[in-house]
């Protein structure tokens, strides 16, 4: 090998623009999507421990285009 031949790495940047700005973006939109996560865990938790402690016999009747039951 030659000196013309062998590629010598200080002259290439580790970091590059287009890594660093993938890299943020990654970690960016994972943030927003475990934040999401959390909030809906959490109100799932505290809806059934609420849930569990009320005994009620309301009757609901719903009539959004979102229920389910219409849905199906």
């Amino acid at each position: 090998m030659t000196f013309a031949t062998i590629y010598n790495s200080s002259d290439r940047g580790f970091f590059d623009i287009k890594t660093f700005l993938m890299v943020v973006r990654f970690i960016t939109v994972n943030a927003i999507l475990a934040f999401i996560f959390l909030f809906l865990a959490i109100e799932e938790l505290d809806w059934s421990i609420a849930s569990s402690r009320e005994i009620t016999n309301d009757i609901i009747i719903d009539n959004t285009s979102w229920n389910l039951k219409t849905l199906f």
